[in-house]
């Protein structure tokens, strides 16, 4: 990481010290960081760290390492998508993110807040075990804006579409 990013990021977390209620959490993953166009070294990532104890331990431990390094006071998982072979996802995963989830929460001890992030759309979320993990996570976040998107606006413009993506018509 450069000096400019790790500038940034204490930078942010220093917002604690006007606002002490405030809490910084850092986010992992995401669509870009599991799609093959985008990011094809690091499609399989989460699949590969979830996959056994030893690289579930040292995930976890440089985790701790980085929140503590930088101030966070959280992490969320943002796995996009355990179990999904087009998202670089393996079935087993959706057992090895309980684990990894449980495997989480205790190692943090309750120094830090984990959350994990869901799917609003069954295609995706039925490769979660949102029961199993429930107990370990302090709360789960549904992505609702992806329900909705410029692939389904017609006539009526959804409220979140993008309109640099909508095809208009020429109305000329």
């Amino acid at each position: 990481m450069d000096s400019n990013a790790q500038s940034l990021l204490r930078e942010f977390t220093s917002l604690k010290t006007y606002y002490p209620k405030l809490q910084t959490w850092i986010a992992i993953g995401g669509w870009s960081f599991n799609d093959p166009g985008n990011n094809p070294d690091t499609r399989m990532a989460f699949s590969d760290m979830a996959m056994t104890r030893e690289n579930r331990a040292t995930f976890i431990r440089s985790l701790i390492n980085f929140m503590d390094q930088f101030g966070f006071d959280g992490a969320d998982i943002d796995w996009e998508y355990p179990g999904a072979e087009d998202r670089g996802g393996r079935p087993e995963d959706k057992d090895n993110f309980v684990t990894l989830c449980k495997e989480m929460k205790e190692a943090f001890a309750g120094h830090y807040g984990l959350s994990v992030t869901l799917p609003a759309s069954f295609w995706y979320l039925r490769h979660f075990d949102v029961a199993g993990m429930e107990p370990h996570v302090d709360w789960l976040n549904v992505m609702t804006y992806d329900i909705h998107g410029v692939w389904d606006a017609g006539q009526d413009t959804m409220l979140q579409s993008s309109l640099q993506k909508i095809k208009f018509p020429d109305l000329s």
